[in-house]
């Protein structure tokens, strides 16, 4: 008879995610670290000179062992790169991985994401280390961690107990596990003191948090803001919804609505200072208990950093979309970007909520996909939806090609607090602009599908950026960053909610086509606001 050994420590009890069980990673064996495979280039002629021999690797549908290193000498987005890495099938659909920056996201049919490095610059080359036993690490993971799903409760509080000074950590789908500090200091001192290389079957790396939202001015046909005829916008409209009570609703951001400070020197040692002694001064109580269910959108009329009451126009028009009524989040008056934030989403409701159709020409946004499904590898995109004002006419067949941005998802985030108990998860991925701020992106759709497909499900919507670090000079220190987007995962209040979509005619189109123009019903389209 077997009996189950107890933790370390007692975890604290945090918020509940709102994490699907579905979703959770469940079972995962454990093995040794999966290194990814070095492609080198070849000499080889079989696809010609090397203008042919380019044409065909960016025409190239599926990389395949017998093209692979042609695929990664003559495609634009990888012959430049050395080295040129691929993930470990273990992980799910290999990946091509690079150092530095890269604009592309797939290569010859297969993602290309960023080679997440480690603080070269900070290892305690020529020290002598203490050596140190693993047994923490494979006592906390026995079972190991897969990429391609969101991690357990349990293995969330494994990893706070098993990195103490950590305020967050990435898993990517290619098998990385990225462990944030809140600063260069804390990771020196984690390499010196207590330096993991493997956790749950995973290469364990170590980097300094870094996220800003993406809330500043938009130049698209979405774009709103809290007073009319603004030339300023604040965020993205995101979904019309209606909820289990029937009452509709259009999703936005709340940090376009709210102040968004950013800490100085002095603020930021003072308010550690602060938090610091709160810590130890809550370690004398009992832990909150646990909540049973996921946080809700309630009215904060008390919060003098809130969004509630805030109208909402659509900038350079004047047209009021509504009424934010309702938020999922508690904005800290002082403390910058996410803190109090759980989902950095509120509700825009109002009698007489105007229509929100996708872009012309993409595919209508239906119901809402699975998180497993999208870190499974599926084709996903970003788009931004539009509202009807009766301006501009609408030619059927017509598509924006700003309308939508081709995405990867790149793996999942999570950040906790160890002051307040609280703790969030996001979705990560990368779109073809890595070093583009996220600017007017700031409430856009994250679907699942392709922009050719008649209809696509809502997977998150996206509220900040990130850098992550792909390149380190040991000696000098600098690094390469490339710019990921991310999305906090939805309460289960809105995934249970319907999409209010309309069925366009110039969506009833065949999948994988693009729309044509009809000369016979150009005239007889409806109008939609568009900024181009």
């Amino acid at each position: 008879m077997s009996v189950k050994r107890p933790r370390l420590v007692s975890p604290v009890r945090y918020n509940c995610l709102p994490i699907p069980e579905t979703d959770i990673d469940t079972s995962f064996p454990h093995q040794q670290i999966l290194s990814p495979r070095l492609i080198s280039r070849t000499d080889s002629q079989v696809w010609g000179l090397p203008e042919s021999a380019e044409i065909r690797a960016v025409h190239a549908l599926e990389t395949t062992p017998e093209n692979e290193r042609l695929v990664r000498t003559h495609h634009p987005a990888l012959r430049q790169h050395d080295p040129v890495y691929v993930s470990h099938s273990q992980y799910g659909p290999e990946v091509w991985l690079v150092m530095g920056g890269c604009e592309d996201i797939k290569a010859g049919g297969r993602p290309l994401h960023p080679y997440l490095e480690d603080r070269l610059d900070l290892h305690p080359f020529g020290q002598v280390l203490t050596p140190r036993s693993p047994w923490r690490e494979e006592y906390l993971f026995k079972e190991g961690i897969n990429p391609r799903k969101l991690l357990a409760p349990e293995k969330i509080d494994s990893l706070r107990e098993l990195f103490p000074a950590a305020v967050g950590a990435r898993i990517s789908v290619s098998g990385f596990l990225v462990v944030l500090f809140k600063s260069l200091h804390d990771i020196q001192a984690v390499y010196e003191r207590d330096w993991i290389m493997e956790v749950g079957g995973l290469r364990t790396v170590y980097d300094e948090y870094r996220l800003g939202v993406s809330a500043d001015t938009v130049t698209s046909s979405m774009k709103v803001c809290e007073k009319p005829e603004s030339l300023h916008g604040q965020g993205c409209l995101g979904l019309r919804i209606r909820m289990t009570d029937g009452k509709e609703a259009i999703t936005t951001v709340t940090h376009g609505f709210v102040r968004n400070p950013h800490r100085s020197r002095m603020t930021m040692m003072f308010s550690e200072w602060i938090l610091r002694a709160k810590s130890a001064l809550l370690g004398f109580r009992r832990p909150p208990p646990q909540s049973d269910t996921c946080a809700i959108g309630v009215v904060r009329s008390s919060n003098k950093n809130s969004p509630i009451g805030k109208e909402v126009w659509l900038a350079t028009e004047k047209k009021r979309i509504g009424v934010i009524s309702y938020t999922f989040d508690d904005p800290s008056p002082v403390l910058p970007f996410p803190a109090g934030y759980r989902h950095d989403l509120s509700l825009i409701m109002d009698d007489n909520l105007p229509q929100l159709v996708s872009p012309p020409g993409y595919p209508a946004v239906s119901g809402w996909a699975s998180y497993s499904a999208a870190l499974a590898g599926s084709d996903v995109y970003v788009t931004r939806m539009n509202t009807v004002v009766g301006k501009w006419l609408l030619l059927e067949g017509t598509v924006d090609p700003n309308a939508i941005r081709n995405a990867t998802v790149i793996g999942t985030q999570y950040l906790w607090d160890r002051s307040a108990y609280s703790q969030t998860v996001s979705l990560l991925w990368k779109t073809k602009e890595p070093f583009t701020p996220a600017d007017g992106w700031s409430g856009s759709v994250l679907c699942l599908g392709r922009p050719t497909d008649e209809s696509s499900q809502a997977v998150v919507f996206q509220n900040f950026q990130v850098p992550c670090t792909t390149l380190v000079d040991p000696e000098s220190g600098r690094s390469h960053e490339a710019i990921v987007k991310g999305g906090f995962l939805l309460p289960e209040s809105i995934r249970s909610s319907k999409i209010v979509t309309s069925k366009d005619q110039h969506r009833g189109r065949d999948s994988d086509t693009y729309p044509r123009r009809s000369r016979e019903h150009a005239g007889s389209d409806r109008q939609v606001f568009s900024a181009f």
